[in-house]
C-alpha cells in the first residue's frame, strides 16, 4: 500500500530513502524542503505527512546500546552475589546428607547384626589414611570384613562425592573411651546389634573444607549419634569434630 519514509534533514531538499533497501527515493520529490523532523507516507505516487507518533515511532522503538548494558551489568551484580551463596548451601546440604547416609548404614548393620545372629562389620572400601571411609564402605559378614567379598557383603555404599573425608578418630577420655589403633578400617557389631569393640565407643569425622564438620559417635549400644561443629563465637560443645 505505501512506505513510511522518516526525513531528517532541517532546512534542506530532503535526501528521501527507503526504510527496507536503504536506497535513495529521489525523483519526484526534490524540491520539498524541511523546517522540522517530520514523518511522512508514499502512497500512489503522493507523499503526505502523518503524525510522528502513529507509525513512524513504532518502526524504531526498541533498547538503545545504553540500556542493554544496564542491564547485562546489574544481572552480572546479582549473580556474583548469588553464585557463591548458593554453593555454599549445595554444600552444606550434600554434608548433612552424607553423615545422615553414614547414620542410616550404621544402623542398618545393627539390624541385620541382630537379625542373622552374627558379627557383621561397617568395612571401609579402601584405607586411606585420614580419610578411611571417603572411599566408600559397605556392611560385610565378619569382623574385619572384606568390601570385595561377592558373597559376605549385604550393602555396599558409594564414595563421597566432593571434596569431604570421613575418617576414623582415636579419642582418649574417661567418659566415653575411645581408643582406636590403625587401622581404622572397621566397626564391628555383634548379635545384639551393639558394638563389638571392647568396650570402645566409635568416632568418625566427617569434613568439608569451608563447612561446619561432623562428628559420628557410636556408643557401645550401636547407636550413632550426630554432633556438629560448633559456630564462631558459639560455646564448643563437649564433642567436636577435628576438622
Amino acid at each position: 500500500m505505501g512506505s513510511v519514509i522518516h526525513l531528517t534533514q532541517t532546512g534542506r531538499k530532503p535526501s528521501i530513502k527507503s526504510p527496507t533497501t536503504g536506497r535513495p527515493i529521489v525523483p519526484a520529490y526534490r524540491g520539498l524542503t524541511l523546517n522540522s523532523e517530520q514523518c511522512y507516507r508514499i502512497s500512489f505516487g503522493l507523499m503526505y505527512r502523518v503524525p510522528v507518533y502513529e507509525s513512524c515511532m513504532r518502526r524504531f522503538s526498541g533498547f538503545t546500546m545504553v540500556e542493554m548494558l544496564f542491564v547485562i551489568v546489574i544481572i552480572g551484580i546479582g549473580m556474583a552475589i548469588a553464585v557463591p551463596s548458593f554453593q555454599g548451601m549445595l554444600e552444606r546440604n550434600r554434608l548433612a546428607a552424607q553423615a545422615n547416609d553414614l547414620s542410616m548404614a550404621i544402623n542398618l548393620a545393627r539390624s541385620e547384626a541382630s537379625k542373622l545372629g552374627k558379627v557383621l562389620s561397617l568395612q571401609a572400601a579402601d584405607g586411606i589414611v585420614g580419610n578411611e571411609f571417603g572411599a566408600g564402605y559397605c556392611i560385610v559378614i565378619g569382623s574385619p570384613g572384606d568390601c570385595d567379598s561377592p558373597t559376605q557383603v549385604l550393602r555396599r555404599f558409594p564414595a563421597l562425592q566432593g571434596s569431604g573425608t570421613l575418617a576414623g578418630v582415636d579419642v582418649d577420655s574417661v567418659k566415653n573411651a575411645g581408643n582406636w589403633e590403625f587401622p581404622r578400617t572397621s566397626i564391628a557389631f555383634n548379635s545384639l546389634g551393639g558394638l563389638n569393640e571392647g568396650g570402645q565407643f566409635r568416632y568418625l569425622d566427617l569434613c568439608l573444607q569451608g563447612q561446619l564438620g561432623r562428628r559420628i559417635v557410636i556408643n557401645m549400644m550401636g547407636r550413632p549419634k550426630i554432633w556438629k561443629e560448633a559456630e564462631p563465637g558459639d560455646p564448643i560443645p563437649s564433642v567436636q569434630p577435628s576438622c
